[in-house]
Parts: C-alpha cells; sequence; structure tokens
C-alpha cells in the first residue's frame, strides 16, 4: 500500500507490465459495462466551519438519491468502487486532488432482463426503538 494509506490501481496484477495482454483487456472492458457512468466525488472542505464527513455524507447521500431515481425510471444502476476510487492516476485523469474522495462510480442503462425485487430482511430486526427513561 502506499504512504496514502490505501491500494493504487497499480497494484492489481493485470497492471504490471508482464501481465498477459487479455488481463489487461478485460479490466478496460469494465469502462463499457453501462452506456453511462457517473462518477460522484466529495469536495475538500473550503471553510473552517466545513466538516468534512459532512461533505461525505452529503455526496453518499446525493448517489443513492441518483440511483433510486434511475431505478424510478425504469433504468439499471449499480454502485461499484474498487481500487480505481483510490487510484491516483483515475483521479488525475477526472480532475480530482489526490486527497479528494472518489466515493462512486454509478453505472447507468437500460436493463437487459427484468430482475425479479431483492429479498429483504424486515425492518424490526434492523431497528431499534428507544424510549426515553425519564417519561
Amino acid at each position: 500500500m502506499p504512504a496514502t494509506g490505501g491500494p493504487t490501481c497499480n497494484a492489481k496484477s493485470w497492471a504490471r507490465p508482464d501481465a498477459p495482454p487479455e488481463a489487461a483487456a478485460v479490466e478496460r472492458a469494465k469502462a463499457l459495462r453501462a452506456p453511462v457512468i457517473l462518477v460522484v466525488a466529495v469536495d475538500k472542505p473550503n471553510g473552517p466551519k466545513v466538516v468534512e464527513i459532512e461533505n461525505v455524507a452529503a455526496a453518499a447521500a446525493a448517489a443513492q438519491n441518483i440511483l433510486l431515481a434511475a431505478h424510478a425510471l425504469g433504468l439499471g444502476a449499480k454502485w461499484r468502487t474498487g481500487s480505481a476510487a483510490t487510484c491516483p492516476e483515475v483521479k488525475q485523469l477526472l480532475g480530482l486532488e489526490q486527497d479528494q474522495h472518489l466515493l462512486a462510480f454509478l453505472y447507468v442503462g437500460y436493463p437487459v432482463a427484468d430482475m425479479p425485487p431483492p429479498v429483504r430482511p424486515a425492518a424490526d430486526d434492523r431497528t431499534t426503538w428507544l424510549t426515553p427513561s425519564f417519561r
């Protein structure tokens, strides 16, 4: 891992100079999995009262809202990251600073088949309601 604390795109076996051409071709083809790829990144705090984690949370909420809107329009959409999200070369290509967070690659397109809705656990299994003890 680099000094920045995350993996780089060069850590992948397909990025080695001795990697077979097929491995690099497979990786390059990932960018063509959908007709549209939206990149969600986070602005750096620009003032003393701006909290970085709020920017990260706001960008994550925006990404989720984009996914919900895409699905509501009948589009397929998927949130991906992977090592490319921390890759210095990818950040540079996208015009980001190295210390900016790249949160998501949102792949958007028309689904090739109807997918059944996923089976989701009940909210009650994951929700704890707290009641104030001062009542």
